[in-house]
């Protein structure tokens, strides 16, 4: 692992089985060609893999947790060994009973400290290894409580909506309860949040909300309401705890994408690294597109400047930039603006048709 940046904060845990972030809208941000080298934040792997649809060269995947090196490690190993059907049934997304059977014919593919990681974690195997992150527990348990404030029926029927006026309706006229306005008081107030460490840069709002409960709300009212249902399988992971159907998935699990997938797993460099220390080692203008995650926001504002002016050194003229802020306003320091240039209009646009809600911003940029 590189060295941690003063201010950083240090991941070891697995903290995502999935990657949370709408790969559309980074997609439509880098507007990737053939050739390019692209950097991608690991997370968990799903993004890093579909963007080898739009046929890069490369991609540098780095991330400052080895966990989740290693989770793309595994991932990298199942696309290339099994065919469709076994690809979700190890993963997690369908039912499986020989999950360690499978993990086993597949070690080989991995470097000896992933192997050695996921060998002591045999449970999470045989869980399905999406399923296993912080973040999915922590889902797991929204599931279960929502299921008891809606009921299943609700859910389900939610999900059959046929269009945009149909969502809407259903929403106001069933879902938008007192106990599910409540949810968010209960869950995202400001002691919630400041018991988990989070600090006082958490609770600026430029939405017009005057807390995280009401900015979280009006975001999940804006995905309930406003982005087909049918195809946002961040949602139904959200109010389901799985996938509503086998075309409402990462591209990367779609059927028809794994063989472009598999034929280019190569392409991908796994790194374990914090993203500034990395950039740091790279060549002048050798980089094309940059998909950051919100990474800005476990970082100083002074430690996120320090990223952006290794990622200003490090593009190529005309490199495309995608970040997002979760709640913390981080972003390009006003004296690489020049340099930096925000696409206003662009993000506004993948802001509004982003599918995981939960960001507040969803940015562009391209290098001048």
């Amino acid at each position: 692992m590189g060295v941690k940046a003063q201010h950083q904060v240090e991941l070891t845990n697995l903290l995502f089985g999935m990657s949370w972030e709408d790969p559309s809208s980074d997609r439509r941000a880098l507007a990737i060609e053939h050739g390019n080298t692209v950097t991608s934040i690991s997370s968990g792997g799903c993004n890093t893999l579909t963007l080898l649809l739009d046929n890069p060269a490369k991609i540098y995947a780095v991330d400052i947790n080895a966990s989740q090196s290693y989770l793309l490690e595994l991932k990298i190993a199942a696309v290339r060994h099994l065919e469709h059907g076994e690809l979700l049934a190890f993963l997690g997304l369908a039912p499986s009973e020989s999950r360690l059977r499978v993990f086993e014919s597949l070690a080989g593919d991995l470097t000896t400290e992933a192997r050695a990681y996921w060998m002591s974690k045999g449970d999470a195997v045989q869980q399905g290894v999406v399923h296993t992150g912080r973040y999915e527990s922590f889902i797991g348990k929204f599931n279960r409580f929502l299921s008891m404030v809606q009921g299943k029926g609700r859910i389900e029927n939610f999900f059959r909506c046929a269009s945009i006026e149909d969502q809407g309706a259903y929403f106001e006229k069933v879902w938008n309860t007192f106990q599910w306005r409540l949810l968010f008081k209960l869950a995202f107030n400001k002691r919630m949040l400041a018991k988990r460490g989070l600090t006082a840069d958490y609770f600026k709002f430029d939405d017009g909300s005057s807390s995280f409960a009401e900015s979280f709300f009006r975001r999940s009212r804006h995905a309930m309401c406003d982005i087909p249902i049918a195809t946002n399988y961040f949602l139904a992971q959200y109010l389901r705890g799985r996938y509503w159907s086998g075309d409402a998935v990462p591209d990367y699990l779609r059927k028809q994408n794994l063989a472009i997938v598999r034929e280019r797993l190569d392409r991908i460099e796994v790194i374990t690294c914090d993203a500034q220390g990395w950039f740091g080692k790279q060549a002048d203008s050798s980089i094309d597109a940059f998909s950051l995650s919100n990474i800005c926001e476990l970082m100083s504002p002074d430690e996120a400047g320090r990223l952006f002016t290794e990622v200003a050194r490090t593009a190529r003229t005309g490199a495309r930039i995608c970040f997002r802020n979760l709640i913390v306003p981080r972003g390009v320091p006003e004296e690489l603006s020049v340099k930096i240039e925000f696409q206003e209009e662009l993000s506004r646009e993948l802001l509004a048709h982003d599918r995981s809600f939960v960001y507040s911003r969803v940015h562009a940029y391209v290098v001048r």
